[in-house]
């Protein structure tokens, strides 16, 4: 690796972490309780997290170039005007801000989590769903439905790990191609971007930057990640709330009160992976804990039945690529397995 690639990848921009520190540095919590002062430069970073290592030279960290160029620059100059008071934005600059919320939710360590467990939980429901089919195709003819129910149970069970793919680009790509989604769900019809302000610090900041927040007031992540009727909180800076909100939900004023701050604490309490930071001369929010782990998808109850219909297909549904960028980058990343 070139002497110039970057190594150090912080999953939430530095130009974010900033807004939580005093001097340069932000106070941290683990889920120890331990609480160490730390430099911006150090905080809620991960080494070659983005970092191709099927590509060679500079292309190896063609991911964190593209998010330094084409998010997080970008991004700056939007989140400075909302600091200062620019509210509401041109359509140009929500645009930029709405795709900067949904590629945090994809590029920390909760969304890599979140795609391993999903992983997990799914590979051998769609490994015993294709080996059905395999059979069919094999036999030249349809299963009846008692032998649909056997093959996919032995398949099932017989499923590989998903750890054992050895596909190590999938979880870049899955990235990538959450993004999609996730810009597609924020721009939906009806949702709205809501600010909201405090007069002194009452916000903290974990290290996946955003949170989901479930209609029930859980913050759970089982999937679907960003349900329509959910709520995505980001503290861009300890008194600023930004909120992506089905219509249901009306905030008045864009006052964030201390009820609305402690819900936005709680989850960046679930969400983080590692730690959650704070404004040195800000005090830990009273009754705020950290679990003793992050958080998990519990792994799915099934029921097989017979059917007389066809087998439906498992294959995933991918959006259009639109940005260059982006279409380049899922191009390099692309492999058979893919």
């Amino acid at each position: 690796m070139g002497k110039n690639t970057p190594k150090d990848h912080h999953l939430v921009p530095r130009l974010w972490l900033r807004e939580f520190a005093e001097d340069g540095h932000l106070i941290g919590r683990w889920r120890s309780g331990a609480e160490h002062r730390t430099p911006v430069r150090a905080a809620a970073k991960k080494k070659h997290f983005n970092t191709d290592r099927v590509a060679e030279g500079g292309q190896r960290a063609a991911v964190e170039t593209f998010l330094a160029r084409e998010v997080d620059d970008r991004a700056a100059p939007v989140l400075r005007a909302i600091r200062r008071g620019q509210w509401p934005l041109a359509e140009a600059e929500r645009r930029v801000l709405v795709d900067t919320l949904a590629w945090q939710l994809v590029r920390t360590q909760a969304f890599r989590s979140w795609d391993e467990q999903v992983g997990t939980h799914l590979l051998p429901l769609f490994w015993a769903a294709e080996a059905v089919g395999r059979w069919q195709a094999r036999l030249g003819r349809e299963l009846e439905p008692w032998e649909r129910v056997e093959v996919f149970w032995i398949a099932y069970h017989q499923a590989p790990d998903v750890t054992g793919t050895g596909d190590p680009r999938s979880p870049l790509r899955a990235a990538l191609r959450a993004f999609q989604h996730a810009q597609a769900a924020l721009n939906a019809p009806g949702r709205e971007l809501v600010l909201l302000r405090a007069n002194v610090p009452l916000l903290v900041l974990s290290d996946s930057g955003v949170t989901v927040r479930r209609k029930d007031g859980t913050y759970s992540i089982t999937p679907p990640l960003l349900p329509a009727t959910a709520q995505l909180l980001a503290p861009v800076s300890p008194t600023h709330l930004l909120i992506s909100t089905p219509p249901t939900t009306r905030y008045q004023h864009g006052r964030l009160t201390r009820r609305i701050a402690a819900k936005a604490n709680r989850g960046a309490a679930a969400w983080c992976q590692e730690a959650v930071y704070r404004l040195p001369s800000m005090p830990w929010p009273p009754h705020l804990h950290l679990a003793e782990a992050p958080p998990q998808i519990p792994a799915p109850r099934l029921t097989v039945t017979p059917s007389d219909g066809p087998a439906t297909s498992t294959a995933t549904e991918h959006l259009h690529v639109r940005h260059p960028g982006l279409r380049a980058l899922l191009e390099q990343l692309s492999t058979d397995a893919d």
